[in-house]
């Protein structure tokens, strides 16, 4: 059960506060998010669902864990430590040292294909952004793909990028 001080929309759109998401306020990023999360039938996990709102909180904000930990509680914070990149001197090198956090664990998992499917999609447009997620796939795939988990959200991500 998520232990819910705040509303999580609320909490994580305030966190972002003026950061854009191309042209548009962040928060057009966050409820993209969450609606894959819907569509793909994990709109009733408060866990998720959570930790889906505060998916680049961590990393984006100065908000810490500890305080996502205090108003959400340690789940919430477990799966957005495991998404949330670790340093690094290029992306590259920032999503090999992240990979491993998240491999294996379905929520991490399902917060980080969400993000990943809602960033592709926000990317149809435009064309340079679009070619690096596809170009990141086969090794983002090698690294975080596990049998059995999110498997339906793999498929519309494989859709996505073909």
């Amino acid at each position: 059960m998520v232990a819910r001080k705040f509303d999580p929309r609320s909490f994580a759109v305030q966190a972002h506060g003026d950061q854009r998401y191309g042209d548009h306020p962040y928060e057009v990023h966050l409820d993209h998010v969450q609606r894959v999360l819907r569509e793909e039938g994990f709109g009733n996990d408060a866990i998720l669902t959570a930790a889906a709102w505060f998916h680049d909180v961590a990393e984006d904000t100065s908000v810490s864990l500890e305080e996502i930990e205090n108003a959400f509680g340690r789940e919430v914070r477990d799966i957005v430590h495991r998404v949330s990149d670790e340093p690094g001197t290029s992306r590259k090198e920032r999503k090999a040292k992240t990979y491993p956090k998240i491999r294996g664990h379905r929520g991490a998992t399902v917060v980080k294909l969400c993000d990943r499917i809602a960033n592709v999609e926000a990317s149809a447009k435009v064309a340079r952004k679009l070619e690096m997620y596809r170009t990141e796939y086969p090794e983002f795939k090698n690294e975080l793909f596990v049998p059995g988990i999110a498997d339906h959200l793999w498929s519309r991500l494989d859709r996505l990028l073909a």
